[in-house]
């Protein structure tokens, strides 16, 4: 183990613990002492506080009052409970508005934001940043040796610095300036001939702001400030952890992401961080739920390839102007420990008590806006007592993944500049072969090509649309030394610049599909049929690419199709490797039809008998391998226990295990 690793490992707790958000300032002083006995009597291991705190923290420049953050604190030391504290920079105070207008973002019509929300300001402003850093560091030395607390997170849910002010203009020709070094090779690179576009003077250069033309901008440029945007909201949390290193070596440090949020780098994001975290919220007004729940598990997992954190877990009705329906009972826990199957070792509910003034009235906490224990208090304490009976069996355990599904935020963004047809977003082709693998109790790993392939049985690719040769030759190297690669259409058609390759399609990978893009359609909606040589027919949607094979063999055949009888999927021997090329994408019963033939011939372990909606993971702990049975419906399910196994959680074990409605079982290897 590295010095590195070593550091994060006693920086951050592998038990497993249940915590709240608490947000103390909202309430009367003296509740504060009933809240955190409560807590404890629900067996709360940890809160966090003050990520939106500033004004209360700070009510006028300069006068810093963290007295009542300290008697808070203290309490909670004195109870045995740990806190996480937030820095408060998602939500600058009125008079530091007052006195510097323009912190608020400029949108693409160069609007300002106003006051009166939350994520009001230019990350790339310096009043910003300076203010950023003053209230960064005047909480880490109150707070950088305290006993209660655990350690940071920076600001809160960070998304790509989406300002179209003279600040990131400046910001953005420097960037440019610095990755060119010249116009000339700006040119070039971006093709600006087009249009009568070429630049003489970097002032020139525009922000991708509305224009009458339909937002047409070059997709070079476009793509360069996405990725500007991304790095500064980088740069300005890396700020924060500077600081927070400096003066609180002892104390961990994360923010707390959002799933597959895709607007700026979550790998660059999470990089300086101790534990990645992130907010769950199943049931919404909006709709976020489903196969996302479990793939953003996997997705945060895979940040860094380590155990992850739940930072606000849905414990009530959601909404703010509308509000989703209530979770039934039992499905909160459900939601909690389908977390822990995907390597989550910490859930903090959001948010401890319903909140009576502001947005988020109705975003419901543990308790009510009355303050009185009823039944999600309760379901919360049973999930702590949960957590207490098995902890000693998962601390320290991990999930290990035989199949990785590539994950690179320059294809988010490349395909939200150019869709291109309905249905080819970077997470909806994610799910097409995420939800049959999940149904049969694949672990997942979902990673940046960058890392270790060698360790997967099976790497998947959704239409890896923005190509590098660094990545191509990861990918040959992988399949030529024996693994098996999944491929899907739009793969290749752009260099790293955003610009259209002249290479035949998939490009760069042309070699190891063995096959040719001879044609292609964008079906968008419309549906066409493949047929395999069985006989079996599906329907296909979004893209239909037309293969000529060259060293390929043809596995589906287009049916009712203009390109009927030529190749819809194929597969190429490359190396000691194998290499499928899915040239359409099908309804859910063409994955559910191949998926298992190539599962089963690249050796990856699958179940076949996993009822519907249950989700069983494993994870695995000194060489022991932990299976967790989570029952994701209403309805009682029956699944069998592989022999070698006992189960932890209270519930006798037999050959078969019945889960009630939202029910759970842990079993561990003998």
């Amino acid at each position: 183990m590295s010095d590195k690793q070593q550091d994060v490992t006693a920086r951050v707790p592998a038990d497993l613990r249940v915590g709240v958000d608490y947000y103390p300032e909202h309430w009367p002083e003296e509740r504060v002492f009933e809240d955190i006995r409560l807590m404890r009597e629900a067996g709360i291991a940890l809160v966090r506080m003050a990520e939106f705190a500033w004004s209360r923290m700070e009510p006028s420049e300069g006068d810093y009052r963290f007295e009542w953050l300290e008697r808070v604190l203290d309490a909670l030391h004195e109870a045995g409970i740990r806190a996480i504290l937030g820095t408060p920079t998602a939500a600058p105070p009125a008079w530091l508005h007052q006195k510097y207008p323009d912190l608020y973002p400029l949108d693409e019509w160069r609007r300002p934001l106003g006051f009166g929300t939350r994520l009001q300001r230019c990350l790339n402003n310096p009043v910003m940043r300076d203010y950023s850093r003053r209230i960064t560091t005047a909480m880490a030395r109150r707070f950088g040796a305290h006993s209660a607390v655990e350690g940071w997170q920076t600001d809160n849910e960070f998304t790509q610095n989406h300002c179209f002010c003279d600040h990131c203009a400046a910001g953005f020709r420097e960037w440019l300036r610095h990755k060119y070094g010249d116009l000339e090779t700006l040119n070039s690179t971006w093709g600006t001939v087009f249009w009568s576009q070429e630049y003489t003077a970097w002032e020139q250069i525009p922000l991708p702001w509305f224009v009458k033309c339909g937002l047409a901008h070059n997709p070079s440029l476009k793509l360069d400030f996405r990725r500007f945007q991304s790095d500064s909201t980088v740069s300005f949390q890396q700020e924060q952890v500077e600081i927070l290193r400096g003066l609180c070596p002892g104390q961990l440090i994360t923010h707390n992401m959002m799933g597959l949020y895709d607007g700026l780098n979550c790998f660059d994001l999470t990089e300086p961080l101790d534990v990645v975290t992130w907010d769950n919220y199943p049931v919404t007004p909006w709709g976020n739920g489903g196969m996302r729940v479990p793939l953003g598990h996997d997705v945060m997992r895979g940040l860094k390839q380590r155990n992850f954190w739940v930072m606000e877990e849905q414990s009530g009705i959601t909404g703010w102007e509308n509000m989703s329906t209530r979770p039934a009972p039992g499905q909160v826990r459900a939601w909690s420990w389908q977390a822990v199957a995907h390597g989550a070792d910490t859930v903090v509910y959001f948010r401890w008590r319903s909140c009576r003034h502001g947005a988020e009235q109705y975003w419901h906490g543990v308790l009510g806006h009355d303050g009185v224990p009823r039944r999600r208090y309760r379901e919360v304490a049973d999930v702590a007592a949960d957590f207490a009976r098995v902890s000693g069996h998962l601390s320290g355990s991990e999930v290990l993944a035989d199949v990785a599904i590539l994950n690179g935020y320059d294809q988010h963004y490349a395909y939200q500049i150019q869709p291109q047809a309905q249905g080819l977003e970077f997470w909806e082709q994610a799910l097409r072969f995420y939800t049959p693998l999940w149904e049969r109790g694949v672990n997942i790993d979902i990673v940046c090509p960058s890392r270790d392939l060698s360790r997967y049985k099976l790497v998947i690719a959704p239409g890896w649309y923005v190509l590098t040769p660094e990545v191509a030759e990861r990918l040959r190297r992988y399949v030529r030394g024996g693994g098996a690669l999944i491929l899907n259409p739009r793969t290749g058609v752009k260099d790293a610049n955003n610009v259209c390759v002249e290479e035949p399609l998939p490009g760069l990978l042309r070699d190891v599909a063995g096959v040719t893009v001879d044609d292609y359609n964008p079906l968008g909606a419309n549906e066409e049929t493949v047929v395999s040589e069985d006989g079996a027919v599906f329907r296909v949607t979004t893209w239909a690419d037309a293969l000529a094979p060259e060293t390929a063999e043809t596995c589906l055949r287009y049916q009712d199709s203009i390109y009927a009888g030529e190749p819809a999927v194929t597969v190429n021997e490359f190396g000691q490797g194998k290499a499928w090329y899915f040239g359409a994408f099908g309804e859910p019963a063409l994955y559910k039809n191949l998926l298992p033939r190539i599962l089963r011939e690249t050796g990856t372990p699958f179940h076949e008998d996993i009822p519907d909606g249950v989700e069983l993971r494993t994870r695995v702990k000194d060489g022991k391998r932990i299976l967790l049975a989570v029952n994701l419906t209403g309805e009682e399910k029956t699944i069998a226990v592989p022999t070698g196994f006992s189960e932890v959680l209270g519930i006798t074990c037999a050959e078969e295990s019945r889960l009630a409605g939202y029910g759970v079982s842990v079993f561990v290897e003998q």
